[in-house]
Protein backbone atom coordinates (compact mmCIF):
# COMPACT_ATOMS: atom_id res chain seq x y z
CA UNK A 1 0.00 0.00 0.00
CA UNK A 2 3.03 2.44 1.10
CA UNK A 3 4.58 1.51 -2.68
CA UNK A 4 1.26 2.80 -4.62
CA UNK A 5 1.21 6.10 -2.84
CA UNK A 6 4.77 6.60 -3.44
CA UNK A 7 4.31 5.74 -6.98
CA UNK A 8 1.13 8.04 -7.19
CA UNK A 9 3.55 10.85 -5.82
CA UNK A 10 6.00 10.09 -8.86
CA UNK A 11 3.49 9.88 -11.34
CA UNK A 12 1.87 13.20 -9.97
CA UNK A 13 5.42 14.60 -9.43
CA UNK A 14 6.50 13.65 -13.32
CA UNK A 15 3.35 15.34 -14.49
CA UNK A 16 3.72 18.85 -12.95
CA UNK A 17 7.30 18.09 -15.04
CA UNK A 18 6.03 17.46 -18.28
CA UNK A 19 3.42 20.26 -18.13
CA UNK A 20 5.93 22.68 -17.05
CA UNK A 21 8.20 21.73 -20.04
CA UNK A 22 5.03 21.90 -22.04
CA UNK A 23 4.42 25.37 -21.22
CA UNK A 24 8.02 26.57 -21.39
CA UNK A 25 8.04 25.27 -24.85
CA UNK A 26 4.47 27.08 -25.90
CA UNK A 27 6.48 29.76 -24.51
CA UNK A 28 9.07 29.73 -26.45
CA UNK A 29 7.48 28.80 -29.70
CA UNK A 30 5.18 32.37 -28.91
CA UNK A 31 5.84 35.02 -31.68
CA UNK A 32 7.82 37.71 -29.61
CA UNK A 33 6.31 41.34 -29.78
CA UNK A 34 6.79 44.54 -28.40
CA UNK A 35 4.04 46.34 -27.29
CA UNK A 36 2.66 49.65 -25.60
CA UNK A 37 -0.38 50.50 -24.13
CA UNK A 38 -3.80 52.37 -25.43
CA UNK A 39 -3.93 55.94 -23.35
CA UNK A 40 -6.16 58.85 -23.11
CA UNK A 41 -5.12 62.31 -22.79
CA UNK A 42 -3.65 65.60 -24.64
CA UNK A 43 -1.53 65.00 -28.03
CA UNK A 44 1.26 68.08 -28.94
CA UNK A 45 3.70 69.27 -31.75
CA UNK A 46 7.11 69.75 -30.89
CA UNK A 47 8.36 72.44 -33.32
CA UNK A 48 12.00 73.23 -33.69
CA UNK A 49 12.23 75.99 -35.97
CA UNK A 50 15.54 78.81 -36.92
CA UNK A 51 14.60 82.10 -37.41
CA UNK A 52 15.63 86.20 -37.72
CA UNK A 53 15.19 88.92 -35.70
CA UNK A 54 13.45 91.68 -38.09
CA UNK A 55 12.37 95.08 -37.35
CA UNK A 56 10.87 98.18 -39.77
CA UNK A 57 13.59 99.38 -41.02
CA UNK A 58 14.98 101.96 -44.22
CA UNK A 59 17.62 103.17 -46.25
CA UNK A 60 18.44 106.59 -45.92
CA UNK A 61 19.90 109.31 -48.53
CA UNK A 62 20.08 113.04 -49.51
CA UNK A 63 17.84 114.76 -51.21
CA UNK A 64 20.84 116.51 -53.33
CA UNK A 65 24.40 115.03 -55.02
CA UNK A 66 27.35 116.13 -52.98
CA UNK A 67 30.77 115.17 -51.39
CA UNK A 68 30.09 112.88 -47.92
CA UNK A 69 31.88 115.15 -45.71
CA UNK A 70 30.69 114.07 -42.17
CA UNK A 71 29.55 110.35 -41.14
CA UNK A 72 28.75 110.98 -37.43
CA UNK A 73 27.42 107.22 -36.51
CA UNK A 74 29.21 103.60 -36.53
CA UNK A 75 27.38 99.99 -37.63
CA UNK A 76 25.73 99.05 -34.61
CA UNK A 77 24.89 102.38 -32.92
CA UNK A 78 21.70 102.97 -31.41
CA UNK A 79 20.40 106.35 -32.01
CA UNK A 80 17.77 108.84 -30.73
CA UNK A 81 14.80 110.40 -33.32
CA UNK A 82 16.14 113.74 -34.99
CA UNK A 83 19.91 112.72 -34.01
CA UNK A 84 22.31 113.90 -37.01
CA UNK A 85 23.94 110.66 -38.65
CA UNK A 86 25.77 112.27 -41.87
CA UNK A 87 26.68 115.31 -43.93
CA UNK A 88 27.55 116.15 -47.54
CA UNK A 89 28.81 119.24 -49.44
CA UNK A 90 26.03 119.91 -51.89
CA UNK A 91 27.04 120.58 -55.55
CA UNK A 92 24.14 122.44 -55.79
CA UNK A 93 24.16 124.80 -52.57
CA UNK A 94 20.23 124.94 -51.54
CA UNK A 95 18.66 128.26 -51.02
CA UNK A 96 17.08 127.18 -47.49
CA UNK A 97 20.24 127.20 -45.70
CA UNK A 98 21.77 124.16 -43.73
CA UNK A 99 20.03 120.77 -43.08
CA UNK A 100 17.78 121.53 -46.62
CA UNK A 101 18.70 118.06 -47.76
CA UNK A 102 22.45 118.15 -47.04
CA UNK A 103 21.43 116.74 -43.61
CA UNK A 104 20.43 112.82 -42.68
CA UNK A 105 18.88 112.72 -39.42
CA UNK A 106 17.32 110.19 -37.89
CA UNK A 107 13.19 109.48 -38.27
CA UNK A 108 12.93 107.26 -34.70
CA UNK A 109 14.77 105.69 -31.90
CA UNK A 110 16.49 102.46 -33.97
CA UNK A 111 19.90 101.22 -34.55
CA UNK A 112 22.22 101.73 -37.49
CA UNK A 113 22.59 98.94 -38.81
CA UNK A 114 24.42 99.01 -42.32
CA UNK A 115 27.08 102.11 -44.03
CA UNK A 116 26.87 102.01 -47.08
CA UNK A 117 28.77 104.86 -47.99
CA UNK A 118 31.96 106.10 -46.31
CA UNK A 119 33.63 110.00 -46.19
CA UNK A 120 34.86 111.18 -49.20
CA UNK A 121 32.63 109.19 -51.18
CA UNK A 122 30.40 111.13 -54.00
CA UNK A 123 26.78 110.72 -53.86
CA UNK A 124 24.18 111.12 -55.83
CA UNK A 125 20.34 112.53 -55.18
CA UNK A 126 18.19 109.89 -53.49
CA UNK A 127 20.90 107.12 -53.47
CA UNK A 128 21.10 104.97 -49.89
CA UNK A 129 23.94 106.19 -47.69
CA UNK A 130 23.25 104.19 -44.65
CA UNK A 131 20.22 101.97 -42.99
CA UNK A 132 18.38 102.39 -39.71
CA UNK A 133 16.16 100.50 -38.07
CA UNK A 134 13.41 100.90 -35.03
CA UNK A 135 13.76 99.93 -31.74
CA UNK A 136 10.27 99.46 -31.83
CA UNK A 137 7.70 96.84 -33.47
CA UNK A 138 10.51 94.33 -33.95
CA UNK A 139 9.31 90.58 -34.75
CA UNK A 140 10.90 87.35 -35.26
CA UNK A 141 10.39 85.23 -38.27
CA UNK A 142 10.69 81.68 -37.58
CA UNK A 143 10.97 79.39 -40.66
CA UNK A 144 9.01 76.03 -40.09
CA UNK A 145 8.73 73.00 -41.64
CA UNK A 146 5.52 72.78 -43.86
CA UNK A 147 4.46 69.87 -42.40
CA UNK A 148 4.87 71.24 -38.27
CA UNK A 149 3.38 75.02 -39.75
CA UNK A 150 0.22 73.22 -40.91
CA UNK A 151 -0.86 72.79 -36.98
CA UNK A 152 0.44 76.33 -35.81
CA UNK A 153 -2.34 79.51 -35.10
CA UNK A 154 -2.25 82.87 -34.35
CA UNK A 155 -1.78 83.25 -30.76
CA UNK A 156 0.05 80.24 -30.49
CA UNK A 157 3.33 80.75 -27.90
CA UNK A 158 6.86 79.80 -28.56
CA UNK A 159 10.23 80.06 -27.18
CA UNK A 160 13.21 81.78 -29.14
CA UNK A 161 16.55 81.89 -27.94
CA UNK A 162 19.70 83.35 -29.06
CA UNK A 163 22.99 81.19 -28.84
CA UNK A 164 20.86 77.88 -28.84
CA UNK A 165 19.08 75.70 -26.53
CA UNK A 166 20.81 76.17 -23.31
CA UNK A 167 20.47 80.14 -23.50
CA UNK A 168 17.68 81.79 -21.85
CA UNK A 169 14.42 81.58 -23.87
CA UNK A 170 12.16 84.73 -24.39
CA UNK A 171 8.63 84.14 -25.07
CA UNK A 172 7.50 85.07 -28.82
CA UNK A 173 4.11 84.56 -29.90
CA UNK A 174 2.02 83.31 -32.99
CA UNK A 175 1.07 86.45 -35.35
CA UNK A 176 0.36 84.67 -38.93
CA UNK A 177 1.58 81.57 -40.60
CA UNK A 178 2.45 81.93 -44.38
CA UNK A 179 0.53 80.49 -46.86
CA UNK A 180 2.96 79.05 -48.97
CA UNK A 181 6.72 77.24 -48.61
CA UNK A 182 9.59 78.50 -49.99
CA UNK A 183 13.28 78.52 -49.71
CA UNK A 184 15.61 81.12 -48.11
CA UNK A 185 17.51 83.16 -50.40
CA UNK A 186 20.12 83.71 -47.70
CA UNK A 187 20.53 79.86 -46.67
CA UNK A 188 21.07 77.91 -49.99
CA UNK A 189 20.36 74.44 -50.07
CA UNK A 190 17.73 74.86 -47.63
CA UNK A 191 14.46 73.29 -47.94
CA UNK A 192 11.16 74.91 -48.10
CA UNK A 193 9.75 76.16 -45.35
CA UNK A 194 6.77 78.47 -44.38
CA UNK A 195 7.72 82.01 -42.84
CA UNK A 196 5.75 82.27 -39.68
CA UNK A 197 5.73 85.82 -37.91
CA UNK A 198 5.63 86.18 -34.67
CA UNK A 199 5.68 88.98 -31.99
CA UNK A 200 8.02 89.57 -29.22
CA UNK A 201 6.48 89.46 -26.21
CA UNK A 202 9.44 91.14 -24.09
CA UNK A 203 10.65 93.94 -26.52
CA UNK A 204 13.03 95.10 -23.61
CA UNK A 205 15.09 91.80 -24.05
CA UNK A 206 14.79 92.41 -27.99
CA UNK A 207 18.30 91.37 -30.01
CA UNK A 208 19.58 93.24 -33.04
CA UNK A 209 17.60 93.13 -35.89
CA UNK A 210 19.00 90.21 -38.21
CA UNK A 211 20.20 88.23 -35.13
CA UNK A 212 19.82 84.43 -35.71
CA UNK A 213 17.73 82.80 -33.74
CA UNK A 214 16.41 79.41 -32.55
CA UNK A 215 12.69 78.90 -31.99
CA UNK A 216 11.12 75.69 -30.38
CA UNK A 217 7.84 75.06 -28.13
CA UNK A 218 5.26 72.58 -28.43
CA UNK A 219 1.63 73.09 -29.78
CA UNK A 220 -1.59 71.34 -28.46
CA UNK A 221 -3.15 69.12 -31.63
CA UNK A 222 -5.76 67.32 -29.52
CA UNK A 223 -7.08 68.13 -25.98
CA UNK A 224 -7.98 64.80 -25.24
CA UNK A 225 -8.25 61.27 -27.50
CA UNK A 226 -7.09 58.19 -27.02
CA UNK A 227 -3.32 57.66 -28.27
CA UNK A 228 -1.22 55.01 -29.55
CA UNK A 229 2.41 54.72 -31.04
CA UNK A 230 2.61 55.92 -34.56
CA UNK A 231 4.33 52.88 -35.53
CA UNK A 232 1.52 50.46 -34.59
CA UNK A 233 -0.43 51.59 -37.05
CA UNK A 234 -0.33 48.99 -40.47
CA UNK A 235 -1.69 50.85 -43.26
CA UNK A 236 -3.21 47.82 -45.82
CA UNK A 237 -4.22 49.87 -48.64
CA UNK A 238 -7.41 51.74 -48.17
CA UNK A 239 -7.90 50.22 -44.48
CA UNK A 240 -5.65 51.22 -41.52
CA UNK A 241 -5.14 48.27 -39.23
CA UNK A 242 -4.11 47.88 -35.14
CA UNK A 243 -2.71 44.57 -33.87
CA UNK A 244 -3.99 44.03 -30.51
CA UNK A 245 -3.16 41.10 -27.54
CA UNK A 246 -5.73 39.60 -26.18
CA UNK A 247 -5.32 36.76 -23.86
CA UNK A 248 -1.64 36.52 -25.35
CA UNK A 249 -2.77 36.27 -28.53
CA UNK A 250 -2.48 38.70 -31.43
CA UNK A 251 -5.79 39.99 -33.50
CA UNK A 252 -6.21 42.39 -36.66
CA UNK A 253 -8.42 45.53 -35.22
CA UNK A 254 -9.32 48.04 -37.95
CA UNK A 255 -9.73 51.79 -36.61
CA UNK A 256 -10.02 55.36 -37.83
CA UNK A 257 -7.06 57.29 -37.25
CA UNK A 258 -6.92 60.93 -36.12
CA UNK A 259 -4.28 63.90 -35.55
CA UNK A 260 -0.53 62.67 -35.28
CA UNK A 261 2.57 63.82 -33.83
CA UNK A 262 4.94 61.60 -35.63
CA UNK A 263 5.40 59.57 -32.65
CA UNK A 264 1.66 59.66 -31.08
CA UNK A 265 -1.35 59.18 -33.43
CA UNK A 266 -4.96 59.52 -32.36
CA UNK A 267 -7.31 56.40 -32.74
CA UNK A 268 -11.07 58.03 -33.15
CA UNK A 269 -11.99 54.13 -32.86
CA UNK A 270 -11.22 50.74 -32.94
CA UNK A 271 -9.19 51.14 -29.65
CA UNK A 272 -9.54 51.58 -26.20
CA UNK A 273 -7.52 52.93 -23.55
CA UNK A 274 -5.65 50.70 -21.58
CA UNK A 275 -5.72 47.97 -24.45
CA UNK A 276 -2.19 46.26 -25.33
CA UNK A 277 -1.11 47.22 -29.29
CA UNK A 278 1.79 46.03 -31.03
CA UNK A 279 4.14 47.86 -31.81
CA UNK A 280 7.15 45.91 -33.15
CA UNK A 281 7.21 41.91 -34.41
CA UNK A 282 4.05 42.73 -36.81
CA UNK A 283 5.62 40.96 -40.00
CA UNK A 284 4.37 37.61 -39.95
CA UNK A 285 1.32 37.91 -37.72
CA UNK A 286 -1.45 36.15 -38.18
CA UNK A 287 -4.79 36.50 -36.77
CA UNK A 288 -4.99 33.95 -33.16
CA UNK A 289 -1.12 33.76 -33.33
CA UNK A 290 0.32 32.91 -29.35
CA UNK A 291 2.42 35.61 -28.88
CA UNK A 292 5.22 36.53 -26.15
CA UNK A 293 4.37 40.57 -25.32
CA UNK A 294 7.33 42.80 -24.09
CA UNK A 295 6.19 45.67 -22.90
CA UNK A 296 8.29 48.83 -24.88
CA UNK A 297 10.09 51.80 -22.88
CA UNK A 298 8.56 54.92 -23.27
CA UNK A 299 11.31 56.42 -24.58
CA UNK A 300 11.19 53.46 -26.85
CA UNK A 301 8.21 54.18 -28.06
CA UNK A 302 8.62 57.48 -29.34
CA UNK A 303 11.38 56.23 -31.95
CA UNK A 304 9.80 53.09 -32.89
CA UNK A 305 10.26 53.38 -36.88
CA UNK A 306 7.71 51.52 -38.98
CA UNK A 307 7.87 47.83 -40.08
Amino acid sequence: MRWIWQRRWWVLAALVIVALIVRAQLRSAAHQVSTAEAIRGALYLEIAASGRVEAPGADLGFRGSGELIGLYVDEGQRVTASQRLARIARFDPPSGGADSGDVIRAPYDGRIVEIYQRTGAVVAAGNPVLRITADQGAWVTAFVNSEDALYLNRGDHLLCRVGGYLSEPWPITVEAVGSEAVQRRDLVGSAAQVRVRCRIDSPSNTPPAGTEVDVDGRVCLLADGVLIPAAAVVHDGPEDRVWVVETGTAHPRAVTLGRNNFDQIEIRHGIEPGEIVIVRGKPGLTDGMRVRAKPMPPEAEQVSGGE
